[in-house]
């Protein structure tokens, strides 16, 4: 297990840069008038140089890359039902998700962070409930798989 959760780790912090440097481009075209913002300007406010905020931004997204990748383990945790599975999940990926985007890209005030926690709990809910139609149709699937198995060998 600590070594899968080091695989998944590694490649969770990896996709978290890359995703943060996706919505630094983003960021840029909406904001940036045809230049590059690697970091918006509150969070650059925080630190004495470019290079140090950028670093920073980068390995927090890296972090939230990590979280996701790892916690998606507690999915793997056969005895336990799936509501406890998301509910660990939703509270670990939050934990970190919240503080870390809006410190690096949220306006830095009390609607600054409702919008986050919105955000990523209408996120959340629409990957749950993804998630579980693709679970109900998997399961459906292999029930059907399992009556006509069943249904075979009554007929033998």
């Amino acid at each position: 297990m600590l070594k899968k959760a080091c695989r998944r780790g590694i490649g969770g912090f990896a996709f978290g840069v890359l995703i943060g440097q996706i919505i630094s481009i983003f960021i840029s075209v909406s904001l940036g008038n045809g230049e590059f913002i690697p970091v918006v300007p509150e969070f650059r406010a925080l630190f004495s140089d470019e290079i140090g905020a950028v670093i920073a931004q980068t390995l927090l997204t890296g972090v939230i890359g990590t979280v996701f990748a790892v916690t998606s383990l507690v999915f793997e945790i056969e005895k336990w039902g799936s509501l406890k599975q998301y509910i660990v999940h939703f509270f670990i990926t939050s934990t970190f998700w919240v503080p870390i985007v809006y410190l690096c890209w949220m306006p830095q005030d009390a609607k600054g962070i409702l919008i986050c926690f919105i955000s990523f709990l209408v996120t959340y809910a629409i990957t749950w409930f993804v998630q579980y139609r693709v679970t109900k149709d998997d399961i459906r699937k292999i029930n059907e798989v399992i009556r006509t198995e069943n249904n075979e060998k009554e007929q033998e």
